[in-house]
């Protein structure tokens, strides 16, 4: 005896898309938002080629440690430093697509309009003030770093400390920018200002 089983096509793009994303809210456009976020992507691509640097870099230090015995720890420092830069920008990054972290359980059950409420008391009354206080006092610590010529402490570290001090206040200075370009997007949704922009 033979049973007809129905047939079930599955695409696993969209399933795991939906999956990814089914936290995300997508708000209207501006202008002003679109215009920040084209100049973060179009530096985001930038930033990304430094993934397949960083690996490059970490292959050919453990080839030179166990195939040559020969171990530098510039090397190392400039590993820790690209993770960093990498790490610092992607934030800004996920806070941009609002592929950032969550607490799913709450925020599914939430209309969008409670969801726009509690992202606008987030990004102005935390992550602003917080990018705001980071960047103000970062700029005299990475001053401060320049003028004494701060080095790494490890024999045969890097020189020049203050450059990767200063990722610290360029990184916050593009997640303030995200989260700005964000808040514009939902106070268009709340209160239709800015004006949404008209996409053809």
């Amino acid at each position: 005896m033979s049973q007809n089983q129905p047939e079930f096509s599955i695409d696993l793009e969209k399933v795991e898309d939906a999956g990814a994303r089914s936290h995300g809210l997508e708000f209207p456009r501006t202008w002003l938002s679109d215009v920040i976020e084209t100049v973060l992507e179009l530096f985001s691509y930038v930033l990304n080629s430094i993934w397949i640097l960083l690996v490059v870099i970490i292959v050919a230090n453990v080839t030179m440690r166990y195939a040559l015995g020969v171990n530098y720890i510039w090397i190392e420092e400039v590993q820790w430093h690209m993770y960093a830069v990498g790490f610092m920008f992607g934030i800004g990054y996920a806070l941009m697509h609002d592929s950032h972290v969550r607490v799913d359980v709450l925020a599914a059950n939430f209309r969008k309009t409670t969801r726009a409420w509690i992202e606008i008391f987030a990004i102005a009354g935390i992550i602003l003030p917080m990018c705001w206080i980071i960047i103000s006092y970062g700029i005299p610590f990475v001053e401060a770093s320049y003028n004494r010529g701060e080095r790494s402490s490890a024999p045969g570290g890097l020189a020049n400390r203050w450059m990767i001090k200063g990722v610290i206040v360029l990184a916050f200075a593009y997640i303030g920018l995200a989260a700005f370009a964000r808040l514009l997007r939902v106070t268009c949704f709340l209160f239709n200002f800015p004006q949404a922009r008209v996409t053809k």
